[in-house]
């Protein structure tokens, strides 16, 4: 019992002896901290340099008919994530920009940005940042390009891309009825135009002109309102490219994280001195 409680102490002596030897030479943890983020900063900038190209993209928000919004798995930014990285959208950007996909690999990333505050206000209101890096400016450009349309294609789902046909197919069907009616109220204005019809016949001309007319005033609110829930289709249940991509010099390792990472290794090794050194001196 004694020889444990020894043990004990003995820890404890060594602990408050390494405390103080950190704090007689807190310099040699501080030289070595500072020398860490030196020598991190150095790695950062002997890593080389890469041109580094974003595009901002809007995730697509479907609506049901009554316009309530409905949540799609395609949209969720771990799916563009995916997406985005994925072996075969890598393929096909590098077929398009002719690179290897090789280049590619390990350089794509993304980011979620918020554009409002709190859960009602950023709902549905989130950017993706989608960044490509390679040792070319143009390419870079376009392999980001490339991807945004990628995710366009790949995030919109069926159900809206179903919405943008039955509404097109409605305009298309309003359209119609309306030119068709137009000729039947044009047939009976000339009619009307006439001396020859009599009057109970005229009365009954001008009340079909009448109804036409009313049917063309509804036909003309159908078609804008089809016309309004196919611009939200279009621009807003479907995901856009809020900005292209423009290549930006950068260099290939993070400078603030090899300052960081290079200052806590700094910082181990100065304790790691104080203490030796404070051994060697009491050895002494």
């Amino acid at each position: 019992m004694s020889a444990v409680t020894d043990a004990g102490a003995e820890r404890e002596i060594d602990l408050g002896r390494w405390k103080q030897a950190v704090a007689e030479r807190w310099w040699i943890v501080a030289a070595g901290v500072v020398a860490g983020a030196a020598v991190g900063a150095l790695l950062s900038l002997a890593g080389g340099s890469v041109w580094q190209a974003s595009v901002l993209v809007a995730p697509g928000q479907a609506f049901s008919p009554n316009g309530s919004p409905v949540l799609v798995y395609q949209s969720s930014p771990r799916n563009i994530n995916d997406i985005a990285t994925s072996e075969s959208a890598l393929e096909e950007v590098a077929r398009k920009i002719h690179v290897p996909v090789s280049d590619l690999r390990g350089r794509v990333s993304t980011q979620s940005l918020s554009t409002g505050l709190g859960s009602s206000a950023s709902r549905g209101s989130n950017l993706i940042k989608l960044t490509v890096r390679l040792h070319r400016p143009k390419r870079a450009e376009d392999a980001a390009n490339a991807l945004g349309q990628v995710l366009i294609a790949d995030t919109t789902s069926n159900y809206v891309r179903s919405s943008i046909r039955t509404y097109q197919s409605k305009v298309a069907s309003y359209t119609k009825q309306l030119a068709s009616l137009s000729r039947v109220i044009d047939q009976y204005n000339k009619t009307l135009a006439t001396s020859n019809v009599a009057p109970f016949d005229r009365l009954i001309l001008v009340n079909q002109v009448d109804n036409a007319l009313l049917r063309q005033g509804n036909l003309n609110d159908k078609i804008a309102a089809t016309q309004q829930q196919l611009t939200l289709a279009q621009n807003v249940e479907i995901a856009q490219l809020v900005s292209s991509a423009a290549a930006t010099k950068t260099t290939a390792r993070s400078r603030r994280n090899s300052v960081l990472v290079g200052a806590f290794i700094g910082l181990v090794a100065g304790l790691i001195a104080a203490v030796v050194v404070d051994l060697r001196a009491r050895r002494t």
